[in-house]
């Protein structure tokens, strides 16, 4: 596998990884539920792109899980110096932005098939009724949960990072 590219400035907080999904996010043009995927190094530095899984079904599907579970290993133990990698996952969806049944399906399916597999931390947040909602929280000891860095938000949110490595 080739190196992942990382982003100049990393997400240091809870806050700032919901205002970076809530960025991502915003763009979608599906009128379905995509599930969207992205990995963070230990310094909190954004690994590579967005992945993005459309026609994601309601309810969580061993298939889908398998995927994640297949990736998550892949990103993280094909590179060494991911190896505390942190993989942030946000289901995008039509509806109203409150937690309902089938999301927090989502949140238990993805806690035992990543919760506690030593690859590194996790985090789930729901798009859905123009909010973003943390369902999982990134760890504390990792992530403030809600200090913001002081520095602009484009640069936090800089989408041509990775346009210019190429």
């Amino acid at each position: 596998m080739s190196p992942l590219r990382r982003s100049h400035v990393p997400i240091a907080s809870s806050a700032e990884l919901s205002l970076w999904w809530a960025e991502a996010l915003s763009e979608h043009t599906t009128s379905g539920r995509t599930l969207s995927l992205l990995w963070l190094d230990s310094s909190g530095h954004r690994l590579g792109r967005v992945l993005s899984l459309t026609d994601t079904p309601p309810r969580p599907a061993p298939g889908v899980l398998g995927l994640i579970r297949q990736l998550r290993h892949t990103i993280v133990t094909e590179g060494p110096l991911y190896v505390q990698a942190h993989t942030a996952i946000a289901l995008s969806r039509p509806g109203a932005c409150s937690i309902g049944p089938d999301d927090a399906a989502w949140a238990e399916a993805l806690q035992t098939a990543v919760g506690d597999d030593g690859l590194g931390t996790w985090s789930f947040h729901v798009a859905a009724g123009d909010w973003i909602t943390t369902v999982v929280d990134p760890p504390a000891a990792r992530f403030h949960p809600r200090r913001i860095a002081w520095r602009s938000p484009a640069e936090l949110l800089d989408r041509n990072w990775l346009i210019d490595q190429n």
